[in-house]
């Protein structure tokens, strides 16, 4: 019986390694959490009902700008006010506000209008009707 010979195993193709896919600004890392957790809680005083002061973020996230050009777009300003109020403002305040017997009009204005201000800072880009 003729021994045979042990073939030798096809070479394997050498494979080309992909480039890593370009996936563009990568937006959601874990240090941009921290970024924003920590925006959001540097708050300052908005106003003060029986000795307690309510306060509202300094700087909000880009994302609630944007999330309240969507309401605004989808359902009206008033919509977008009461979004950017329940963003900006902790529940308790907002059931102070509504408590609030000695509330003027004038009053509400200031806190609407600093929360919108907030909400839509100086230099934000506004979608044109």
């Amino acid at each position: 019986m003729a021994a045979s010979i042990p073939s030798k195993p096809a070479a394997r193709k050498a494979r080309a390694r992909k480039p890593a896919a370009n996936k563009g600004l990568v937006l959601d890392r874990a240090e941009n959490r921290t970024a924003v957790d920590a925006l959001v809680a540097d708050r300052e005083p908005l106003f003060t009902i029986g000795r307690k002061t309510y306060t509202i973020p300094k700087k909000v996230p880009p994302s609630w700008t944007l999330q309240a050009f969507t309401v605004a777009a989808e359902q009206g300003e008033k919509a977008a006010l009461v979004f950017a109020a329940s963003k900006l403002l902790e529940p308790e305040a907002w059931a102070a506000l509504e408590q609030c017997d000695t509330l003027t009009q004038d009053d509400l204005q200031a806190v609407f209008k600093a929360i919108m201000d907030r909400i839509l800072p100086d230099g934000a880009f506004a979608p044109k009707a």
